[in-house]
């Protein structure tokens, strides 16, 4: 090969370096313009904006907070009617004069017993709380275990009682 084709092919090579240093600066121009310069004046829309959400869910959590203290107060109310009633009930005496009702219903107590146990219906709340109460458990524990309040508990064991 003569000189001027390598000096021509050296030149030829330079101008393609060239040509992709500058291509790859416009990229780099032109990546620099797309990202956005943040100052902290364009942050204060932002922040505002999360302020008043701040202070917004505030509000509906002291809306919620009254809404649950309202809902604690009915359901004490609830409660204490619940035991006035039972108390009341207690006090209730029932007279001997319909001895046929009470027959029937011892009746029906022994047919009860007398079933097989293969076709007892499944045991209800009430039953299965009645019997973790004959067994001897705290109201906390039998509460715990099936996933109540031990004022259930509670009401469960004075209606047993009475």
């Amino acid at each position: 090969m003569s000189e001027a084709t390598l000096i021509s092919l050296a030149f030829f090579l330079i101008c393609i370096l060239f040509i992709m240093l500058l291509i790859a600066f416009t990229k780099i121009h032109n990546i620099q313009k797309s990202l956005a310069d943040v100052s902290p004046k364009d942050l204060y829309p932002f922040m505002e904006e999360l302020r008043e959400l701040v202070i917004e869910s505030e509000r509906i959590a002291d809306k919620l907070e009254d809404a649950i203290a309202k809902k604690e107060e009915l359901l004490e109310d609830i409660s204490t009617l619940a035991e006035d009633k039972l108390k009341r009930l207690e006090t209730i005496k029932v007279p001997d004069e319909k001895p046929i009702l009470k027959q029937y219903y011892a009746m029906q107590q022994k047919s009860s017993a007398a079933e097989p146990a293969y076709s007892q219906e499944p045991l209800t709340m009430r039953d299965k709380i009645a019997e973790l109460i004959r067994s001897g458990l705290p109201d906390t524990e039998i509460a715990s275990r099936l996933g109540i309040s031990t004022t259930e508990v509670q009401i469960v064991r004075k209606l047993d009682i009475a």
